[in-house]
């Protein structure tokens, strides 16, 4: 009896399963401030932005929260900002986020990782963030893109990644 097709049937069949188990076939996301508190020189805002990713059964694979916290006088300046990291996953993954051209490699093996990027700003902050999801090091699954512009009474966003692309604006001070 010949195995070597038997070994080629199964061997197509485990790349399937291992495809469609972690592969992220879904990825949601959205922006929303968390946090703002008012007072008389402005609004100290945490906006977060949330990607989400699930595979072909509908589990969750990863969780990746972008925050942004800064200050704003609602006029005319955005003060000093603080971007940040919380990334959690069920599996092997490694994020790679690039922040407006700088790299860093977060990954799950740490409870909570926390990245601190602190840019001094004018009347506006743009943050650009290209995330990459690799599985053990070595295998892109994903890729997504953020684009956050911080003014001083709303944040303009744009969103992609695979079968995601979305826009808006959210108005922090009325």
């Amino acid at each position: 009896m010949r195995s070597g097709p038997i070994i080629g049937i199964l061997l197509v069949m485990g790349a399937i399963l291992f495809i469609t188990y972690a592969v992220p076939s879904e990825i949601t996301a959205s922006v929303a401030p968390t946090h703002v508190i008012s007072s008389l020189l402005g609004k100290d805002v945490t906006l977060r932005t949330q990607w989400v990713g699930y595979n072909a059964f509908g589990q969750r694979l990863f969780i990746v929260n972008e925050y942004i916290n800064y200050h704003t006088n609602c006029a005319n300046h955005v003060g000093k900002a603080t971007v940040w990291f919380n990334y959690t996953s069920l599996r092997f993954y490694v994020l790679l986020a690039t922040i407006n051209g700088a790299n860093h490699a977060i990954t799950t093996g740490i409870p909570t990782p926390i990245l601190n990027v602190t840019i001094t700003t004018g009347n506006y902050l743009t943050i650009n963030t290209d995330y990459t999801i690799q599985l053990v090091h070595t295998l892109t699954v994903a890729g997504m893109q953020s684009s956050i512009t911080v003014m001083p009474g709303s944040v303009n966003y744009t969103l992609t990644g695979p079968g995601l692309s979305k826009n808006g604006k959210i108005t922090v001070c009325h």
